[in-house]
Parts: C-alpha cells; sequence; structure tokens
C-alpha cells in the first residue's frame, strides 16, 4: 500500500510535488497567454508605443523560455547557491503569495477580457500596457511571497542577486543576439535540404503532399506553409552557437577544449533536425487538428520549446561524459545523504503528479481543438512518461490477480456500455475526423487509446483517487472510513460526463481498496471495466463510449 504522508525534509528538494504542480500551472498560464493574444485580439502596439517596448511585449515567451534555460545553466555552475535558494524556501507554499499571484495572472488576461467586453475603441491602449506589465509585476511579487518569507529571500539574494540579475538580462536579449548570428547561417542549401527532408518524413508518413520547389511551398490538402530561409532552422542553428559558446566558455575550466568543441556539430546537427521534425509535425496538425493551432501556437512557440530542451539536455549530457571532462571525472550527482527521497521514488509524486498532468493536458487539448480525443496519444505519451520514471514505486506494490475485482471491473464495465448515451455531435466529428486520418496514423492512434483507456487511465486514476484521497483522509475508525470513501466517491464521479455510472463505479472501486488495503485490487477492478468498454468501443467501431 502506497503511503501519503510527506516526509518533513521534502521541502528542500527542488522536485517537490507542490514546486512542480506550481511549475505546471505557470507553465500552463503562459502557453495560455501567448495562445490567448494570438486569437481575436487586435492590438496595434506600434500605432501607440515606442517600436523596442512592442518588439520586447511580443518577444515575451521566448524570452521567458531563455531565461530558464540560463539560469538551469547557472545552477550547474553553482550548485551551492541553488542549494542555499533551495534551504531559504518555505516548507509548504504560502495561500497569500499564492493570492497575489492569482491577482496578477487575472490581470495579464484582463485586456483579452475587456477587449471583447466594452468597444475594443472604448479602451486606451495605455490601459492594456498598464495590465500587462502591472500583472506581471504582482505575478513576481506574488510568487516570491509564494515561497519565500521576506528574512529568507533577503538572506538567500544577498550573495546572488548580481549574477542572477546578469544571467536574466541576458536571456532577455537572448532572442536578439540569435538574430545577429542569422546572417553566419543564411545558405539557400540549408533551406533546399530542409524542404526535400520533410518531403521524405511526410512521405513516409503516407501524407500527399503537395509541394513546389522554387517557392519551397509543402502543403497537405487544403493547408499549407512556406519553408522560407528563416523556417530552415537558421534561427535554431544560431540559438544553439550562441548556447554553446557561452556553455562552453563558462566551463573552460572544467571542460577539454578540443573535445568538447564536439558539442558544436552534434548540437547544430540535432538542432536542425528537430525544426525539420518541427515543421513536419505543424503539417500535421494544420491538416487534421487546427490550422489557427499550428500557426499561432506550435509554430510560434515549438521552436523555443525544442531550443531549451535541446540546449539544457547537451549542458546536462556533456556533464556526464567523462570523456569531454578536463580530469576525466564526470559532473555526476551525488548519493544522498541528507535522508531525501528521490523525486520519482517518492510515493508521493506518483500518486498525484501524473493525475495532475493528466487532468492539466485534458484541459489543453480541449481549448486547443474542436476535437481534442484526437490528441489522446500526446497525453498518454506524457503520463506514461511519468509512470515510467517511478516504476520502481509501481513494482513495489504488491500485485496479484484477484477473481472479485476482476468480476467486479467487468461488471463495472458492462453497465457503462449498456447506459451509454447517443453519440454527441462533438462524438460524430470525432469519427469523421478519424476516417480521415491515414491507415497508419490511425492504427496508432486506435492502439494508444485502446491502450490508453485499458492500462494507463485506470492506473493514473486509481493512485490518485484511490491510493491518496482516499488513504489521506481514512484516519481510521468508521466514521472516518465512510468520509472518505464518499468524498473519493464524490470527486471521482465529478469528473466523468456521466456522474451515476461514475459514482457507482468509484464506490466498488473504494469498497475493493478497503478490503484488503491493497491499491491493486482498485486498480486491476478499473483496469477490468475499462478493458471491457475498450473492446466493445473495438468491436463496434465507435470510440464515444468510452
Amino acid at each position: 500500500m502506497l503511503q501519503a504522508d510527506v516526509e518533513p525534509n521534502r521541502h528542500r528538494s527542488l522536485l517537490r510535488p507542490d514546486l512542480v504542480l506550481l511549475a505546471l500551472v505557470l507553465g500552463g498560464m503562459l502557453f495560455a497567454a501567448a495562445l490567448t493574444y494570438k486569437h481575436d485580439f487586435v492590438f496595434v502596439c506600434r500605432a501607440s508605443f515606442p517600436a523596442p517596448l512592442c518588439a520586447a511585449l511580443s518577444g515575451a515567451v521566448p524570452r521567458v523560455l531563455a531565461v530558464i534555460g540560463v539560469l538551469c545553466m547557472a545552477s550547474m555552475i553553482r550548485p551551492d547557491a541553488l542549494h542555499a535558494t533551495l534551504r531559504a524556501m518555505r516548507p509548504v507554499l504560502d495561500w497569500r503569495g499564492l493570492g497575489v499571484l492569482a491577482a496578477g495572472c487575472a490581470m495579464i488576461f484582463a485586456p483579452w477580457v475587456l477587449h471583447h467586453v466594452a468597444s475594443p475603441d472604448g479602451v486606451a491602449p495605455a490601459a492594456y500596457l498598464a495590465l500587462w506589465l502591472g500583472g506581471m509585476a504582482l505575478a513576481g511579487v506574488g510568487l516570491l511571497g509564494a515561497l519565500f518569507t521576506s528574512d529568507t529571500l533577503r538572506a538567500a539574494a544577498r550573495p546572488t542577486v548580481l549574477p542572477v540579475a546578469g544571467l536574466v538580462a541576458f536571456g532577455l536579449v537572448l532572442p536578439e543576439i540569435a538574430l545577429a548570428f542569422q546572417p553566419v547561417w543564411r545558405m539557400p542549401w540549408l533551406a533546399d535540404l530542409t524542404f526535400e527532408t520533410v518531403l521524405i518524413l511526410l512521405g513516409a508518413l503516407g501524407q500527399s503532399v503537395i509541394s513546389d520547389a522554387p517557392t519551397k511551398m509543402i502543403g497537405i490538402d487544403d493547408f499549407g506553409v512556406l519553408v522560407g530561409p528563416q523556417c530552415s532552422g537558421v534561427e535554431g542553428l544560431a540559438l544553439i552557437t550562441v548556447f554553446l559558446s557561452t556553455y562552453i566558455f563558462l566551463f573552460r575550466d572544467k571542460l577539454h577544449l578540443g573535445r568538447a568543441l564536439l558539442l558544436f556539430p552534434i548540437g547544430l546537427l540535432a538542432s536542425w533536425t528537430l525544426n525539420t521534425v518541427r515543421i513536419a509535425v505543424l503539417l500535421l496538425i494544420g491538416r487534421y487538428v487546427s490550422p489557427d493551432l499550428a500557426v499561432e501556437g506550435f509554430h510560434s512557440h515549438a521552436g523555443w520549446l525544442m531550443f531549451m530542451a535541446l540546449s539544457v539536455g547537451l549542458a546536462v549530457g556533456a556533464h556526464q561524459v567523462r570523456w569531454l571532462q578536463r580530469d576525466g571525472v564526470a559532473t555526476a550527482a551525488r548519493p544522498r545523504r541528507d535522508g531525501h527521497t528521490p523525486f520519482f521514488r517518492d510515493p508521493v509524486t506518483l500518486l498525484i503528479l501524473p493525475f495532475a498532468v493528466f487532468m492539466a493536458s485534458s484541459t489543453f487539448t480541449a481549448a486547443l481543438s474542436e476535437t481534442p480525443a484526437l490528441l489522446y496519444p500526446v497525453r498518454m505519451a506524457a503520463v506514461a512518461l511519468l509512470l515510467g520514471l517511478g516504476w520502481s514505486v509501481l513494482r513495489a506494490l504488491p500485485w496479484r490477480l484477484d477473481p472479485l475485482a476482476v468480476a467486479t471491473g467487468a461488471a463495472c464495465g458492462v453497465l457503462w456500455i449498456v447506459t451509454a448515451p447517443a453519440a454527441s455531435a462533438g462524438d460524430a466529428l470525432l469519427a469523421a475526423r478519424l476516417a480521415e486520418l491515414p491507415a497508419l496514423l490511425l492504427a496508432g492512434w486506435v492502439a494508444v487509446r485502446l491502450l490508453g483507456t485499458s492500462l494507463i487511465v485506470p492506473l493514473v486514476e486509481e493512485l490518485f483517487f484511490r491510493g491518496y484521497i482516499l488513504a489521506r483522509l481514512d484516519r481510521g475508525g468508521l466514521a472516518w472510513r465512510l468520509v472518505a470513501l464518499a468524498v473519493s466517491t464524490a470527486l471521482f464521479a465529478a469528473m466523468h460526463d456521466r456522474q451515476i455510472a461514475g459514482a457507482l463505479a468509484g464506490l466498488l472501486f473504494g469498497l475493493l481498496y478497503l478490503r484488503r488495503g491493497n491499491l491493486t485490487d482498485a486498480i486491476l477492478s478499473h483496469a477490468a471495466a475499462n478493458a471491457v468498454i475498450a473492446g466493445w468501443a473495438l468491436t463496434q467501431g465507435d470510440f464515444s463510449v468510452i
């Protein structure tokens, strides 16, 4: 049985579950803001304000990502400063600070609301700017207040304020630095190579591609893009050049310089490859999911996300390769001597984090696409990755086949099928979109849908509702046990469209868990129920029942 008790020293780790959840929420807010102001928001900044200010605001998301990447690299250079900051953090996030943070986020989104509630001409541009800048400042103050007390913040910041300010400034101007380096990589053959590679990749995926070599146009049906010089990957090549140059300079005392230079061809090749994949995925999203999402969301930000992941990955990877180090010793993580449980070996992490990502991804896909179920494989990939990282905890559970759990789950599955309502308009739209997919993509989607429904979803939901909520509320005694069962069942039912059937299933899964205190009984029963439903959906060709 997994224990949901919080260890007293966990607050010294950067990977505390509450900090990870906060980071996910802030990342989601950043992503939502980027999409919100790309859609249905007409505001010509340069008509009212200086061009440099408008350029800075338009590139806010890439600048934030660049700052995060630079600070990650700095934490590798000065781990002592990182550890001092962690020691200064509150053991529990302060709700007053979170409230101020929420108010700041509300101010950031307020211009979009005003734009749709009031006449666009009736709101002064200065009001929009004041709300944006004031919201960002208030959110920053709230975040610091949630993480630190005023005394610990001053103590932690005093020795590092100037270096951190310099690093933040460097991250903020990194897009301009990369822009200055772009002419170095403006080579006609690079655009040609990218163009041809994207064609090959899409052809391998069974797409009927329309292309025009002179204009570098690639399309699938009625959605197409132009692979211009900038789309050839030149920005990524410039960024990775700047990043690796900075990294090698800062670590020149630890790296073997001649060998470290090999990071350049590795990084440049990886950057170009990721850009090629990005263009192919962009076309697939534009054709099969949403043209607006492809152009305004994915195209605008995927490149910067890939750059941040690649740059930090190269730096961390280089630290682990002894051959690249001057003294031949890798900068590997030292054994923990403080009694902390590693993040993904912490049962609480496994109980909460996969479910949080599962729900957050549901919200994002619903906001991004009129058929969010098409993006189901993306959601399952994210959740499966987290479950894989926590495999040592899952493996330690007392797994055994319980006939009663299987029979109960199968009965729940049959009940869910026979009480299924008629397919909705959204279900019909999903069926139409699935019919348009190439055979290979359709087979992949169906496989992920079946496996996710039968294996991943039961595991994630039972870990959270029975393993965390029910176990956390059950303090012993019949009264507390009934309260825990009722609350966990009600929450489980609330997340399903069919609350009555969901409540009955949640009640049965909870009783199975309480029968022997074995979470795997509830997981097995839930998996049996979902497997029956998934099997029916496959045989009938009707995924609306899931």
